[in-house]
Parts: C-alpha cells; structure tokens; sequence
C-alpha cells in the first residue's frame, strides 16, 4: 500500500509545536515499518485553527494522483470541529482514499458522547452581550475618545453600576473614588475598563447556581477574584507594567470549571467526589471524566467569544505557563493561583510548595510571596457576599 502522513499541532507556542510535530512523525514511521506501508511523503500543516486547514484541503485536490491512503494519528489532527472533521472524512471516502489512524484505540476522548455533549452545549452558552463586543471593538481603534467609549457603556445602566463598583471597590485597589465611566476610562485606560467590563459580563452569564449540586458557585468566583487581586498585586510588587490584562486574564483563568459544571454535570459530579486530589489528579479526573480539562474547555469558549489572545492564552496554559505564549503573565498567574488557595485557607504558605523556577520565571523573593500572601488573606476575609460585589 503507497500512502502520504498528515501531522498538525494546535498548540502556538512554537517549541511544544515543533516537540509535537516530531512526536507525530516518528510515530507514524514507526507504524508504517510494522505495517509494510509504503510512505511517500508527510505533509505538515501550517495553521493551529480548526476549520481552516490549507495544507489538508490541498490534499485533497491532488491524494487520488499518488497514494492510496492517508495517515495520521488522531481524528482530532483533522479538526477538532466535528462538523468540519465529518466534512473531510466524507470528501476523502468520495474519493475513495482511506484514512489509516495511527492511535485511533488511544483516542476515545475525542469520539466519545461527552466530548460532543459539551462541544454541543458550547453552542448554547450565550455570547457575550452586544454592548461588551461592541465596546471591544471600538477600543482597538486608536481613534477612539474616551467620550465615545463611555457613551456606549453608560447606554447599560446595569453595565455601569458594575463597572464603578468594580473600580472604586477594595479589591482593586484603586485609592480615589470615579463616579462617572468617562473618569474611570480617563484614569485607568482603555485596557483597564476591557477587562473589568469582561469579568463583570462573565460572572453576569454564570452567576446562576444549583444548590443541590457539589460545585460551590460562591467558593469558585471568591477564588477567581482573589487570584485576580494576587495577579496584579504580584505585577505590581516585581514593576511589571508590561500588561494591563494580568487582573481579567487570572479573573478567568479557571472559567473551564464552572463550565464543565454548568454543561456535563453529571460526568463532572464524579469529578468533584474526591476533595484530596493534586492538581494533576484533578485535571486527569476531568480528562477521564468529561473528555476535556478545564484549561482546554475554557479556552474554547474564550476564543468563541473573540476574548483578547492573552486571555485564551493564560486559560489553556495556566498550570503549563512554559507553553504559553505570555509566559511572565501565565507565570504571574500560575503563582496568584497558588497564593489564592492559601490565602482563603487556614493553612500557612510553605515557600517550599512553591517551584524555584516560578520565582526565577518571574524574578520575585520569597519574602515578597509570603508578604503578598498575607496581604491577600485580609482581603479574602473581607469579600463575604460575591453577589453583592458584581451586581
């Protein structure tokens, strides 16, 4: 048998796409040695995103010339959109050229009904409100005044009272009172109010809560706030004034949680029936569980609702932050994410459960960890109703 390989890497980080890349093209080798299948060439797409795939479609114009079949590891190297995956798969049966999957007996994740349920129910989480996508795009345009940008949010009445709250609360720390939105956007910029307007329209989305079921709404939005608050306090502790996004982007950082909560309860019950798990455990449970980690679910919904590329970034690597393209910002989060869960604890930080690469990563002493997380214990004592504080 003559067949060609296909191999694709969705992450963008440029070293873990290269790793995998090569992964991908010594495993298809070696399956073509032990399966005496004549291999022509691999072909190695050039685009991460999932319905635009220039490399496979060119393929498919030219396969029927010189093999037989194709190769590849995975359904997902196709897309992991199924429509778009169901699409290719019925062009190449019209052309009658096999797909051979290397590791199809390794990928249940990615055919199971759990995978598609949630894929499903993605399509039914809403988009963000009208107001908030508008107000992203006019702040990509330089030209935009702060009059203009106020105009439109105060037309949301709801938007504006959350958004100066949100501003002149504790937790942000900022130390004058704004009574107006054109104020707060002349103070703290166009990229502070994007994110404080994002956070306060996430939590407005999700904010619903089932009391009969073991996912504590409250705990989880605390927990994002008070790693919000650690962000920026670390960013502001080691003078980086590299990014203004660290409070959102660490705001959303486990959105993927409340999501496989709110969308595959069931499977995700049995997620949360062990409280002891580390984190690695926790995020395999979800893997065997749901089909999906919450660092991968989040940042599809993110990249569905065109959230800045930082965000979607920080989402799917913040507890891999050497993958991540903003790695000083996925590092900051990674350690605020940490300190968060001291903080609202009664457990004393040990420096030692903290890697020294992250401190190196991020240049930060061990006293200042400790200083930040005490300052951050008194403000998770102080936040005692989350709902009060959004709406």
């Amino acid at each position: 048998m003559k067949a060609i390989a296909y191999i694709c890497s969705y992450e963008q980080n440029y070293e873990s796409a290269e790793k995998e890349l090569s992964e991908q093209k010594n495993a298809i080798q070696d399956f073509c040695k032990s399966h005496d299948i004549d291999l022509v060439e691999i072909h190695t797409e050039t685009s991460f995103k999932d319905d635009f795939k220039p490399i496979l479609l060119n393929i498919m114009s030219t396969v029927h010339n010189n093999c037989d079949g194709i190769i590849m590891q995975t359904p997902d190297i196709i897309s992991r959109n199924k429509d778009f995956r169901d699409w290719v798969t019925d062009e190449f049966k019209r052309l009658k050229t096999e797909i051979i999957f290397t590791q199809l007996e390794k990928t249940p994740q990615f055919e199971n009904k759990s995978i598609f349920k949630i894929k499903e129910n993605i399509k039914n989480i809403p988009s963000l409100p009208e107001i908030i996508t508008k107000s992203i795009e006019i702040m990509q345009d330089e030209n935009t005044s702060a009059e203009q940008l106020a105009k439109i949010i105060s037309n949301d009445i709801g938007l504006t009272a959350r958004v100066l709250k949100l501003v002149n609360s504790s937790y942000y720390g900022f130390p004058k009172q704004i009574s107006t939105i054109r104020q707060a956007i002349t103070i703290l910029g166009f990229t502070t109010i994007k994110g404080i307007i994002i956070s306060a329209s996430v939590f407005k989305i999700f904010s619903d809560k089932d009391n009969n079921y073991p996912f504590n709404y409250k705990n989880f939005w605390k927990h994002s706030l008070i790693t919000a608050s650690t962000a920026k306090k670390i960013a502001e502790k080691i003078n980086y004034k590299m990014s203004e996004d660290i409070f959102t982007a660490a705001f959303l950082h486990n959105i993927g949680k409340i999501i496989l909560a709110r969308y595959d309860k069931d499977n995700y019950a049995k997620v949360l029936n062990d409280n002891n798990l580390t984190e690695e455990e926790y995020i395999k449970n979800e893997e065997k569980y749901c089909g999906l980690n919450h660092c991968e679910i989040g940042n599809l919904v993110a990249y569905s609702w065109n959230l800045p590329e930082i965000f979607c970034d920080i989402i799917r690597y913040h507890h891999t932050p050497q993958k991540s393209t903003f790695q000083k910002e996925c590092y900051i989060t990674n350690l605020a994410d940490l300190i968060a869960k001291y903080s609202d604890s009664n457990k004393k930080l040990n420096i030692d459960n903290i890697t020294s690469d992250i401190l190196e990563k991020i240049n930060i002493s061990d006293d200042n960890v400790i200083e930040i997380c005490e300052e951050m214990r008194n403000v998770a004592g102080e936040i005692s109703d989350i709902d009060s504080f959004f709406n």
